[in-house]
């Protein structure tokens, strides 16, 4: 059916926060989609865990390869694979480190065969200690050359449930989908609260696009004074984006993707503000 095609746009990256599509469809019994995507962010605009703007510092630059993936393991059980196979992160003024980011795993469970609504839970799990040092290019004025930290992985596991419900109308065409997620975290972090919705229509039988709006907010208080903002701690957001998936085939896609944040609902807090894009192949059986 054609609201198979509206789970292709699922992976686009908000400033070093995976961020996957969330709907209430799940994969048919064997059916497989895999998508590798190429994401590229930079800003110097960064907002503080009091909201407060500074823009006149160097400028945050992260890349990535990122591979997502789902198997419907029935017709309701669908498994999930969500991983930056590699991540390069650097500021203008130093060396790039790079590494995998955190991977995760998830199972998604099709609540009603005739209402699109599902219930996902995903386990994020750390690859590293969240210790990557990057050295500047230039020493500082008593002749040494300073390091900061800029890992790939926050060094700490998640755990994510989502409660998803989706709408497909008459026209075949057009869609619609809520969601609601809490992100339970472990070393004493602050636990997380996301919910969004997205809009999508396919145009000329070949392309989707879709728009999404998603925010996070803060569901206990963590030490987020003292937290690099690549671990999202005390991390608030109101993220908006557009997604373009062209049809090449019965299998094949193009998939693109734009993505803000700004201050409309929830604030920015420790946080890099700019755009973040995406380009990238899919696969679908």
């Amino acid at each position: 059916m054609k609201y198979l095609s509206y789970l292709l746009a699922l992976v686009f990256t908000l400033t070093m926060g995976q961020a996957q599509g969330q709907n209430g469809w799940v994969r048919k019994s064997k059916g497989l989609y895999a998508q590798l995507t190429a994401t590229h962010f930079s800003s110097n605009s960064y907002y503080s865990t009091e909201g407060v703007l500074f823009n006149e510092g160097s400028t945050f630059i992260s890349q990535g390869l990122l591979f997502y993936g789902e198997y419907g393991l029935t017709d309701r059980f669908t498994a999930v694979l969500d991983l930056p196979v590699v991540m390069l992160n650097r500021f203008n003024t130093t060396g790039v480190v790079g590494g995998l980011g955190s991977a995760k795993l998830g199972l998604k469970y099709g609540l009603s065969k005739s209402i699109p609504i599902s219930l996902a839970v995903d386990i994020e799990i750390p690859t590293d200690d969240g210790i990557n040092f990057a050295t500047a290019k230039e020493p500082n004025s008593l002749g040494t050359f300073d390091q900061i930290n800029l890992p790939t992985s926050d060094g700490e596991f998640n755990v994510w449930t989502t409660l998803a419900a989706s709408h497909s109308f008459p026209n075949g065409k057009t869609f619609g989908s809520i969601f609601a997620a809490a992100n339970f975290r472990t070393q004493s972090f602050s636990h997380q609260f996301q919910s969004g919705l997205e809009i999508g229509h396919l145009f000329f039988n070949k392309l989707y696009l879709i728009g999404k709006l998603r925010i996070q907010e803060r569901l206990s208080n963590g030490d987020a004074q003292t937290a690099s903002f690549l671990y999202g701690e005390g991390t608030t957001f109101t993220s908006y984006g557009l997604t373009g998936m062209y049809n090449l085939n019965q299998k094949w896609k193009l998939v693109a993707s734009f993505s803000d944040i700004s201050n409309f609902i929830s604030n920015r807090r420790n946080i890099y503000d700019g755009f973040t894009l995406n380009l990238g192949v899919a696969v679908e059986y």
